[in-house]
């Protein structure tokens, strides 16, 4: 599959089609609106800003009722699920009462956040007056001032009372008394104030504040503890009437994807224009899809669709319809970018390569079955929830992978490949007799020099896209020249390479290392010639041609990438046997007890080196497809198509 072609189209109704307009449009998922709102030049007015007042009071009242419901529920959410109609959630928001409950819940909600702040305050004070209860004498006496001042604080301990001691022998007008081991009341003479006032300081007495009290402790206690009583008896009858609301959950969330719903459409609605009996919107649609919308459109009365041609240098968004073997790679094209004007769809390019690759890091079937059927369950869950599958599909796609390159190298859970039943050891067979010395293909240098060959047929491939791409901008012979080049260069050096350095091809004693030699030349020459053509002058010629002929040392860095997929694979299997030897060292040396270690080792171990191996492998073999390989021939650069949906945060909506 490939991109589908997208046609810029104008829908224009009677104002009182627009709420029915929306949603058909949301309802069918098979447009990209297009801003006009700020058009200078698009007819109609721009359509009036702001929001219904009643609708933003409900939608606050929902941000604060639903957390507070579920929080009060334990953490216990509703059950997700509900099925709904987009006709279901707008009936939903004619419901008065539900509207009611929620403003209740979002009331209760506030009502119980300012009890607690109080409650707060009233135990904090009440902490604060127990230290003091002792002290006889009410707290509008403290701070007195006339002749005599009258202070109440803390004294510091071990000698704290000595020091005031000796204020007292010292200064004749003051006094004090000793409330505890660390408190203590002072009077003294104003007349002797400054003086007494550095002496307290030196001997650690710090005067406390005690405004915002003025009775005895003792009766500012009881006061407290009454609007203690108070607060609690205001909290239970509101938790009581929370218990009531918890049973409407379901529907207080279903009434938040209502109104996330309408203010969708509504937002949607901003983007186009309008006038007191006109709306007229702007939108992309893929070509295929143009004659469902005029229909489904048009059959509501005073609706006219058109198609119309794009503005210039207006750019369409790129919408992909990918096989569904390789729908689940579209996620990874969405990560680097969609294609832009020029751009093949890489997806179908990428996806044959990235499975294989994720297989190789991951190089054991048992893994690769184990990660086949935990993602078939998440993909089944998945689609029952109506959500986006494709990474389950693409995990299950790569375990099934892992389970071909497993039975070919002999991995099954890291077991020794002796251990193995005859025919798994078979099935391993032909690529271990590849291996001299009676080595296991697995741990072999064949493995990594195998892994450098597929870096190159990945390598080449990008180059044959990449004309393609080039011919169908009408480069011709300028594209064809240069592609060629390069393909003459990587086809030339690494068979050259590997013969000399890695393993053996072809008798390099003849005349095919004369071939690879001429066509490594021949190819540098023509990346030479093709990289300084658009110099002015020969030495600009020269140096843009010298600088593109290095880019086949680039080719060696991109090659020797590929070497990541044995170290994954190399790092797993050793991973997976040292679990196993763990776990056999446990059961073999602790009687009955081993036996349930060796147990938890082998589970733990071996789901724990999967997670780590399927994280590696999706994280490294995207980066050989984003780097190496859409380096070759992608930009990335387009739009993505983004249909106008409308996606639930709490129930399904179920869409003709």
């Amino acid at each position: 599959m490939a991109r589908d072609p997208v046609v810029k189209t104008e829908i224009l109704c009677h104002s009182a089609r627009k709420e029915d307009v929306l949603s058909v449009l949301e309802e069918t998922g098979r447009i990209h609106l297009i801003d006009i709102s700020s058009a200078e030049d698009a007819p109609l007015a721009a359509p009036s800003p702001g929001q219904d007042p009643e609708q933003a009071k409900l939608s606050a009242a929902l941000s604060r009722a639903i957390p507070f419901l579920r929080s009060f529920s334990g953490g216990k959410q509703a059950r997700r699920g509900g099925v709904y109609t987009s006709g279901d959630l707008t009936e939903l928001l004619n419901d008065r009462e539900l509207r009611s409950s929620i403003l209740r819940a979002a009331s209760i909600a506030e009502e119980l956040s300012e009890l607690s702040t109080r409650e707060q305050e009233i135990q904090r004070r009440m902490e604060f007056l127990n230290q003091w209860v002792d002290l006889p004498m009410e707290f509008s006496q403290i701070n007195r001032e006339g002749t005599f001042s009258l202070r109440a604080g803390k004294v510091s301990p071990g000698d704290g009372f000595a020091a005031l001691e000796n204020i007292r022998k010292e200064q004749p007008l003051f006094d004090f008394l000793k409330l505890s081991e660390s408190r203590a009341v002072v009077v003294w003479h104003t007349e002797q104030e400054n003086r007494i006032l550095d002496s307290l300081t030196e001997a650690g007495f710090a005067a406390e504040d005690f405004s915002g009290y003025t009775g005895e402790p003792d009766k500012e206690l009881r006061s407290l503890q009454e609007s203690m009583e108070e607060v609690t008896a205001r909290e239970k009858t509101l938790r009581e009437e929370t218990e009531t609301l918890l049973g409407r959950l379901g529907e207080i969330e279903a009434m938040a994807d209502a109104a996330g719903l309408r203010g969708f459409r509504r937002s949607a609605a901003a983007l186009g224009r309008e006038s007191s009996t006109a709306v007229l919107l702007h939108a992309w649609a893929r070509r295929s899809d143009i004659d469902m919308l005029q229909g489904s459109l048009e059959r509501l009365g005073e609706v006219d669709v058109a198609v119309i041609d794009p503005l210039p240098g207006e750019t369409p968004p790129v919408h992909l319809s990918e096989s569904a073997t390789a729908d689940p790679y579209l996620m990874l094209t969405d990560m680097y970018g969609r294609p832009n004007g020029a751009d093949p769809d890489p997806t179908p390019h990428m996806a044959p390569f990235y499975a294989m690759f994720f297989g190789i890091c991951i190089g054991d079937a048992g893994y690769g079955l184990a990660l086949s059927a935990g993602a078939a369950v998440g993909w089944y869950l998945t689609e029952k929830r109506q959500g986006n599958s494709r990474l389950f599909r693409l995990l299950f796609q790569g375990g099934l992978a892992s389970i071909f390159w497993g039975v070919l190298l002999g991995g099954w859970f890291g077991a020794p490949l002796e251990s193995l039943p005859g025919f798994l050891q078979a099935a391993a067979a032909p690529l271990n007799s590849l291996v001299p010395g009676g080595e296991t293909f697995s741990l072999s240098n064949q493995f990594l020099y195998l892994t450098l060959v597929f870096g190159v047929i990945q390598l080449a491939w990008g180059v044959v896209v990449n004309l393609k791409k080039r011919l169908r901008e009408g480069e011709g012979l300028a594209a064809f020249v240069d592609q060629a080049g390069w393909m003459l260069s990587l086809l030339g050096l690494f068979p050259w390479l590997f013969d000399h350095y890695l393993f053996n091809i072809y008798d390099n004693t003849g005349v095919m290392d004369s071939i690879l030699m001429g066509m490594l030349g021949a190819g540098a020459l023509l990346i030479f010639i093709m990289g300084g053509r658009e110099a002015g002058n020969i030495g600009g010629k020269f140096g843009l041609g010298a600088y593109a002929c290095y880019g086949i040392v680039n080719l060696l860095g991109d090659v020797l990438s590929y070497s990541r997929l044995f170290a994954l694979a190399l790092s797993s299997a050793i991973i997976a046997s040292v679990i196993n030897d763990i776990a056999g060292m446990l059961s073999g040396s602790i009687p009955i007890a081993g036996v349930i270690l060796a147990v938890l080792v082998l589970a733990g171990g071996h789901l724990f080196n999967l997670a780590m191996a399927v994280l590696s492998g999706f994280i490294h073999t995207a980066r050989l497809q984003f780097v190496e390989f859409f380096g070759k021939f992608y930009d990335g650069t387009g739009v993505p198509f983004t249909p106008l949906r409308y996606e639930p945060k709490f129930v399904r909506i179920e869409r003709q």
